[in-house]
């Protein structure tokens, strides 16, 4: 069972200040790792998402840009399954971060950790990363990107360990979740 979850914090509309990352490999979190993010708007931070995510400017003055970033955030993307809560959106991100600085799109297909839990636990009021994380005694700081990539992770591990699944593809055909193509 091997993937990556992604999670992103936004300064506003889809400029990453935050990313976080977090390595599944034969089921086992094996890396976890999350970046504050100079956003290309800064110094604007959305006050609402900065109410959300509690990242300040002062907080990302002196981050890297994505672009000077991506060199050591590649190796996570290529040639792997991405699993996100709510992935339309931090694929959204994802794209957005690449087109701004012309970054060339790696090779990569995701998932949606939201669609998995929906299949796999249906008796839950809702399927925010909050909700399935309580039901599965999850312990994180919601809103931060590298604690929401952990929770995530978990969550996809849970999913495929409950539906018997052998690798990625095998749980999403089980569950029938389609993957898709970043």
């Amino acid at each position: 069972m091997n993937f990556t979850a992604i999670d992103f914090e936004t300064a506003h509309a889809e400029f990453p200040c935050e990313i976080g990352l977090t390595r599944v490999e034969n089921g086992v979190i094996i890396n976890s790792k999350s970046w504050l993010i100079k956003p290309a708007c800064f110094p604007y931070m959305n006050p609402r998402n900065q109410q959300v995510h509690g990242i300040s400017p002062a907080d990302v003055s002196s981050a890297l840009t994505f672009e000077e970033l991506w060199s050591e955030l590649k190796p996570w993307f290529n040639d792997n399954y991405l699993v996100a809560h709510n992935a339309a959106f931090d694929m959204r991100v994802l794209r957005s971060a690449l087109a701004y600085y012309d970054l060339a799109i790696p090779c990569a297909e995701y998932f949606c950790s939201v669609s998995v839990s929906r299949k796999t636990w249906k008796q839950l009021p809702g399927h925010s990363l909050g909700v399935v994380s309580q039901y599965h005694n999850i312990k994180f700081n919601h809103h931060r990107a590298g604690d929401d990539a952990q929770a995530c992770a978990q969550i996809a591990l849970k999913a495929f360990q409950t539906v018997e699944a052998l690798n990625v593809q095998d749980g999403l055909k089980k569950l029938g979740v389609a993957l898709k193509k970043l």
